[in-house]
């Protein structure tokens, strides 16, 4: 919307931060209730859970990430509908490059927090106990490597989060788009087949 396509430097919007903050707060004030609208749509028409991610964040200052994306993560997450048909509908946060800030988004209220593959899970989960669910966190690229790698990665991150409930196993981030389909079906089949007696 601001860069024009996507970003790894955020040049152009963090100049905009800087040159014209009131400008940015209005564009982001209109941009969390556009998310907050179509989610509780979404809702409405029977999404079972939702989750909203945050690109930026994990660039920002500490100053910063409170002013221009947590306090926008946090009002999304207040506007959003928490039930429906008679169930939570749960809400989970996710900041790329957000490791820094896991406290500060699990107190917005959310019940999970994304994790991308560059924080330790055990560490995120000692940091905020059991607050809110942990979604996460191997890299993606790691289906590109070997099934008996595979199934290695998806081992060692069960048991950095250990034994109970609140582990969604996920990717830390999107699939690459030339990814084997097989190999992610031996990622699928090792944390089913590996989880089991971390839940029990």
């Amino acid at each position: 919307m601001v860069e024009g396509g996507s970003s790894k430097a955020f040049t152009k919007i963090k100049k905009m931060m800087y040159a014209d903050p009131q400008t940015l707060h209005l564009l982001l004030d209109k941009l969390a209730d556009s998310v907050i609208d179509y989610l509780n749509a979404q809702i409405r028409a029977g999404a079972q859970s939702v989750m909203v991610f945050d690109t930026w964040g994990g660039v920002l200052t500490p100053r910063d990430y409170n002013d221009f994306s947590l306090q926008y993560m946090h009002k999304i997450v207040d506007g959003l509908i928490r039930e429906n048909d008679g169930r939570r509908v749960p809400v989970t946060l996710f900041t790329k490059n957000g490791g820094m800030w896991l406290e500060k988004i699990a107190d917005t209220g959310c019940d999970g927090v994304g994790l991308d593959w560059t924080i330790n899970i055990a560490d995120a989960r000692h940091r905020i106990g059991d607050k809110v669910a942990l979604q996460g966190n191997m890299d993606p690229s790691m289906l590109y490597a070997s099934p008996e790698r595979i199934r290695e990665e998806v081992a060692t991150i069960l048991e950095g989060y250990g034994e109970g409930t609140g582990h969604v196993f996920n990717l830390g981030h999107g699939i690459h788009l030339d990814v084997p389909p097989e190999n992610a079906g031996v990622f699928v089949d090792a944390v089913h087949e590996l989880s089991k007696p971390y839940h029990q």
